[in-house]
């Protein structure tokens, strides 16, 4: 990906899970995973997949939030090459 695209996800997110982890994926294509939580010890994997999914999906349901959302430019890096 180079400098000038943007890492911004404009599709819906969802959770899907594995033997071993639960993936927050996007939407319309479950390959594409954004992050994971390992089913590890007493760690609250499915919550915390779950959660991040729907906070992040909420701006979906709000016209203003979703407008802003997908006309903001990509984040500004620290200096970092992409």
């Amino acid at each position: 990906m180079s400098s000038q695209q943007s890492r911004q996800v404009n599709d819906r997110l969802r959770v899907r899970e594995e033997s071993d982890a639960y993936f927050v994926v996007l939407e319309h294509d479950e390959s594409d995973w954004v992050v994971k939580f390992s089913k590890a010890g007493r760690f609250a994997a499915r919550e915390w997949a779950a959660n991040m999914a729907e906070s992040y999906n909420d701006r979906f349901d709000d016209p203003v939030m979703d407008a802003v959302q997908r006309n903001a430019p990509p984040p500004a890096s620290a200096g970092l090459s992409l």
